[in-house]
């Protein structure tokens, strides 16, 4: 694989041209072409593929995206340009596991294939949510720690200091990073469980010199956590980016490449996420040399994931990568429903059958689309990652007529979602045990519909 001083050679060197021009004249372009090329089709009415043909035909799309349309580099004005040669042979030596974690809690996350029933996913659970109290962040962060299945954490975001909001890129983001770790490494200890990896670095951190400084020894994330560097828009490399990925590679540290596609933007329809989404994996590879990746194309105005189209698209870029390279991975889901809502567990469910079954690990997913404060509810997720480990005993044609089953319990549902709960709303303040009846009844009534529906989910 070419080195990193190379790669980052290409964001200077490349053909010079505007943003526009990029999309416009290359990415769009290459898009319809790679998809018409390889016969990318999807019939508007599978959720799961299990067409193995199709899904090395996306893989194959998404090496000629690369190669012929490129990156970009903002910063440069400049096309960052790879040959197919230099593509595969990143593909073929890309990671095919990822270790986090320290002591007992050291563990090792693999890529997958689909309809492997016989291994057992990794168990990702928590998100990047706001969070209006320090008790509250603690005591989120201590509860999903605490579950014996779950093998990492992502915590939520914390942005105030001294009961004001942190300004974005200020001086005082880096001590709202350097906050939002020290409460998280203390929630994890308070779990038992000390060594449990963070994988999803600090949300609360937009630059890089937050990340960094989060990233301090006495306190901070460690190289056996997860540190999270996004592509923006649609193939875009920026120099903030190349930045961490520089500074990562340097402490040896766990990279999460990140993307999130849009559906019904540049990326398209379901096709163009799928090839997009794909692509976005083969890079994180070989531009920022990523040890897993984290999945979450959205919806471009819904601003959730739980679309048909784009469930299948998820699902199908998870096998691509699955059987063509072996890159770990996980995937973000963001959904319609808020916290302890049926619509919320039925979206989840539906969500894990097809990804999971399809070679990608267990994350439990973001409610209320993200937007809504204190909605990391730790049992939801739990029960979310239940649902992931049973869909890890089906294989693709098995969990596809669960899926269609599933899809009209909230398919309707998805402009107007259903309202959920908070953390406060769902436990007591001082046993964190669950005091709302009307939560427990709604989960109990989804394990009991999905049993119904031939899909068991044990308690864990």
């Amino acid at each position: 694989m070419i080195d990193l001083i190379e790669v980052f050679d290409r964001a200077e060197v490349g053909p010079l041209t505007s943003e526009t021009d990029y999309y416009m004249k290359r990415y769009v372009p290459k898009l319809t072409e790679v998809i018409a090329r390889h016969r990318v089709k999807w019939d508007k009415e599978t959720i799961i593929n299990t067409d193995d043909d199709l899904t090395d035909r996306v893989f194959q799309a998404a090496v000629d995206l690369l190669a012929e349309a490129g990156a970009y580099c903002p910063e440069t004005n400049r096309v960052m340009q790879f040959t197919r040669e230099e593509i595969l042979l990143a593909c073929s030596q890309a990671p095919k596991s990822a270790t986090f974690g320290e002591g007992r809690e050291r563990k090792t996350m693999c890529g997958r294939r689909p309809d492997t029933t016989g291994d057992r996913p990794w168990v990702h659970v928590g998100g990047g949510i706001y969070t209006t109290d320090e008790q509250i962040f603690m005591d989120t962060v201590e509860k999903m720690a605490s579950f014996s299945i779950v093998d990492s954490v992502s915590v939520p975001s914390i942005l105030h200091l001294r009961g004001k909001d942190t300004r974005v890129r200020s001086p005082q983001e880096i001590l709202a990073a350097c906050k939002t770790v020290r409460l998280a490494r203390e929630g994890i200890r308070r779990s038992g469980r000390a060594g449990l990896p963070i994988i999803n670095g600090i949300s609360a951190a937009s630059q890089p010199a937050s990340m960094f400084a989060a990233s301090y020894p006495d306190f901070g994330l460690r190289p056996s956590d997860g540190f999270l560097i996004d592509f923006l828009s649609e193939m875009v490399v920026g120099y903030e980016a190349l930045q961490k990925v520089a500074f990562y590679n340097s402490i040896s540290a766990n990279i999460g490449s990140t993307s999130t596609p849009l559906f019904g933007g540049y990326a398209g329809g379901a096709e163009g996420v799928a090839v997009t989404a794909t692509c976005y994996m083969i890079m994180g590879n070989l531009i920022f040399r990523g040890t897993y990746h984290y999945n979450a194309p959205l919806h471009s105005k819904l601003h959730l994931s739980s679309t048909k189209p784009l469930i299948w698209a998820i699902a199908m870029s998870n096998a691509a990568i699955g059987r063509n390279m072996g890159y770990p991975m996980v995937n973000l889901p963001y959904l319609g429903g808020g916290s302890g809502t049926k619509q919320y567990h039925y979206e989840m469910a539906c969500y894990l059958l097809a990804i999971v079954t399809s070679g990608g690990n267990v994350f439990s997913g973001h409610p209320a689309m993200s937007v809504q404060s204190d909605s990391l509810v730790p049992d939801d997720h739990r029960f979310h990652a239940e649902m992931g480990l049973a869909a890890a005993k089906l294989t693709r044609a098995e969990a596809e007529p669960l899926a269609q089953k599933l899809f009209p319990l909230f398919g309707d549902k998805l402009k107007d979602p259903d309202k959920g709960m908070t953390f406060q709303e769902v436990y007591d303040a001082k046993t964190k045990r669950i005091v709302n009846s009307e939560y427990q009844k709604a989960m109990d009534d989804v394990r009991d519909e999905l049993a119904g529906m031939g899909l068991e989910v044990p308690v864990s």
